[in-house]
């Protein structure tokens, strides 16, 4: 009896082993992430490696719309803080990205190259754009703003956004002040190009290469 009772808890625990290598990877809850935002509406988080993580966030994506494309620097290209490293593009809107931070492209999501929608499903997760090894970080630092700081910043964009518009905010947000699906599409040349510099600062960044 003692025999059988031992193969059967060493079936147990085969059988446990192999249901847990089936499980996912378990994450940081995003919201529990210590993320830094530029002004410019792209992000960065540090990894245990010393490496940063960068992506857009949430509001550029609600008011970019469904994404067609992303176009990311190459690998081992330096990327400056504040100046524009990647394009987004939803239908004929096209949108330079500045840089939250300086440093070396050493990886770029290849799941987002593949499926730019994950962007917008999971801006600050799987929706990440590249991981950058930068340099003298702590001095960047300053350029970026973090917690309530940031949350209190995203409430005046979203006004900014009402006072480009010129709308009431219940013919822009939807419950809970989410941004209405594809905004960028009501918008005019004119506002469009008011977007572009006030919220991603296009007239501030020069373009570089992104190939």
């Amino acid at each position: 009896m003692s025999i059988i009772l031992g193969i059967l808890a060493a079936l147990v625990l085969i059988v446990w082993g192999i249901l847990r290598k089936k499980e996912p990877a378990k994450t940081e809850t995003p919201a529990l992430v210590k993320r830094y935002i530029h002004r410019g509406h792209s992000w960065m988080r540090e990894t245990n490696d010393g490496d940063v993580l960068v992506g857009i966030d949430d509001f550029a994506q609600s008011l970019i719309g469904t994404i067609d494309s992303v176009q990311l620097p190459r690998l081992l290209k330096r990327v400056q803080q504040g100046k524009a490293s990647w394009i987004v593009q939803h239908g004929n809107r096209v949108v330079p990205f500045v840089s939250p931070v300086t440093g070396r492209v050493i990886e770029k999501n290849e799941m987002v190259q593949r499926n730019p929608l994950l962007i917008n499903s999971s801006p600050y997760g799987d929706g990440w754009l590249l991981r950058i090894r930068p340099s003298r970080l702590h001095t960047q630092l300053n350029n970026l703003i973090t917690g309530k700081a940031a949350q209190q910043w995203m409430e005046l964009a979203k006004n900014q956004l009402v006072r480009i518009f010129d709308a009431t905010p219940a013919l822009m947000y939807q419950d809970g002040g989410v941004i209405i699906k594809n905004l960028s599409d009501r918008a005019s040349d004119d506002e469009w190009r008011r977007i572009l510099s006030e919220f991603f600062l296009a007239e501030e960044s020069k373009s570089n290469n992104h190939q």
